[in-house]
């Protein structure tokens, strides 16, 4: 198959990724590669952290494979077994990569293509520790019991994508000390993301007023006040999902309701049914989204009541 570089964007001396040589991916190996989202400026911002708790100091990350053995170059956001991939606009697409690694953006298409896709790859050696490390021979490392520097990649909202969070990684050892269990020594480890914000957002809200009187058919202007908290995304993508009622609506009921989107100012008809005695009930619902693609919901009411006592 032939593969048709269109374009490139090179952030530092950033290169593709070649076929990974196979790794002895072991179970236990005690290295995690933690990895998270967030919005940010109006684009999803996927993290990522390598705790190193083995005996072996890491010389080398390779994020994004797709799985083990399933490794193309140039491919590493693929997203399932047939490699599927992340279109996302090259343009918009930005890669930070962890200390002292580059990062390549580049758009290619297989033969079997219909049409190009993006390809964002991060490699290279890491050497900002928690605590910092010595040098050694000059060059830099992830020693044993200590963290990565935090490594982001920015999407556009839209093109996000679960496969951000649930890829692999491959890492090198430099060292002897860390062994199979057949006793023999470790170089190279392939390890699956950990998602580590697993939480979705506490979400509430109120609206004003909350009920509507006198029921005169005439629209009243309802604003939402939300409050939103996420243990890592501090701004988690809001969207009025839906208004609906406890009977039934006329045309005109629910107006300026933008649904799917942050809208928190519409209007509703001060109306109810004469012969119910519960008077009508507005049941307004948000969500709250974040990075993670964890998602919470809330509803509140508002009501057109039958009389005044009631």
């Amino acid at each position: 198959m032939t593969i048709q570089f269109l374009r490139q964007i090179l952030l530092g001396n950033a290169f593709l990724i070649a076929i990974c040589a196979a790794s002895q991916a072991i179970a236990g190996v005690p290295i995690k590669i933690n990895a998270w989202g967030i919005h940010q400026g109006g684009q999803i911002v996927y993290r990522y952290q390598i705790e190193n708790n083995s005996a072996s100091t890491i010389y080398q990350a390779d994020l994004g494979l797709n799985s083990p053995g399933k490794e193309l170059p140039g491919k590493p956001w693929s997203l399932n077994f047939a490699y599927s991939d992340v279109p996302v606009p090259l343009d918009a697409a930005y890669c930070k990569p962890f200390y002292f690694m580059d990062c390549t953006i580049a758009v290619f298409q297989f033969d079997y293509m219909p049409e190009p896709k993006t390809n964002i790859s991060m490699r290279g050696v890491e050497n900002n520790m928690i605590p910092p490390p010595k040098v050694l021979s000059g060059a830099h490392y992830i020693r044993p019991g200590t963290r990565s520097s935090v490594a982001e990649i920015y999407i556009p909202i839209g093109y996000q994508s679960p496969g951000y969070l649930t890829s692999f990684g491959e890492v090198s050892l430099l060292d002897n000390n860390t062994r199979n269990p057949d006793g023999t020594i470790v170089t190279d480890a392939v390890i699956p993301f950990t998602q580590v914000d697993v939480t979705p957002p506490a979400l509430s809200f109120t609206l004003s007023p909350g009920m509507l009187w006198p029921p005169n058919d005439k629209l009243v202007a309802i604003n939402a006040t939300i409050a939103v908290h996420d243990d890592y995304d501090p701004e988690p993508e809001i969207k009025l999902e839906s208004i609906t009622a406890s009977e039934p609506l006329a045309a005109g009921d629910i107006q300026d309701a933008q649904l799917g989107t942050d809208d928190r100012d519409f209007y509703l008809a001060a109306k109810r049914a004469g012969n119910n005695q519960a008077g009508r009930i507005y049941t307004v619902t948000y969500s709250a989204t974040d990075g993670s693609g964890n998602k919470a919901t809330a509803s509140a009411t508002v009501s057109v009541a039958h009389d005044q006592g009631k």
